[in-house]
């Protein structure tokens, strides 16, 4: 989540649990198409200074915060409409995701997150898509107990095993 600096319209969720100090390097681009299925986001592919950034990658998992849910999708395509890169300022580029499932909290306060397959609230114009976080994707990847092995660790994150179900 971020800090409330400004008023985002769409953005419903609450923003206590960041610490007022802590920036918005999560947040990556806007929803600008969504067709129930997939969504496609506007964003940049390098920063302010012209770096590129590398946070937009095929395969990679993002969220997209919907207040009460965080929708999750898997981006699998990624491109300039323009189809040329600039050396000064920002390249905006489009990133196509197909949404996979949600996230919402769990019901007790410290429990961990749920994460379900389906989309009950779709993502509007102008939501804010950011890095998902890591506790959501854990979530994603969680095997509700099922006997399971490691077989190593998520790209995304490497703080995460990668398992397998065995069952």
């Amino acid at each position: 989540m971020f800090v409330e600096r400004e008023v985002s319209v769409g953005e419903a969720t609450s923003q206590e649990r960041r610490n007022r100090e802590q920036n918005d390097k999560r947040i990556l681009g806007n929803v600008v198409q969504c067709d129930g299925a997939r969504a496609t986001i506007s964003a940049y592919a390098d920063d302010v200074e012209g770096t590129v950034t590398g946070l937009w990658t095929v395969g990679k998992m993002i969220s997209i915060n919907l207040g009460s849910t965080r929708t999750v999708g898997l981006v699998y395509e990624i491109g300039k409409s323009d189809r040329a890169w600039s050396n000064e300022g920002q390249n905006p580029i489009e990133v196509s995701i197909e949404l996979i499932g949600e996230v919402r909290d769990g019901a007790e306060p410290g429990a961990k997150p749920v994460f379900d397959r389906g989309i009950t609230t779709y993502p509007h114009i102008g939501a804010i898509a950011h890095r998902i976080r890591s506790r959501d994707l854990q979530a994603v990847y969680d095997l509700a107990g099922r006997h399971s092995i490691t077989i190593g660790t998520l790209s995304q994150d490497e703080a995460i095993d990668a398992n397998i179900a065995i069952d």
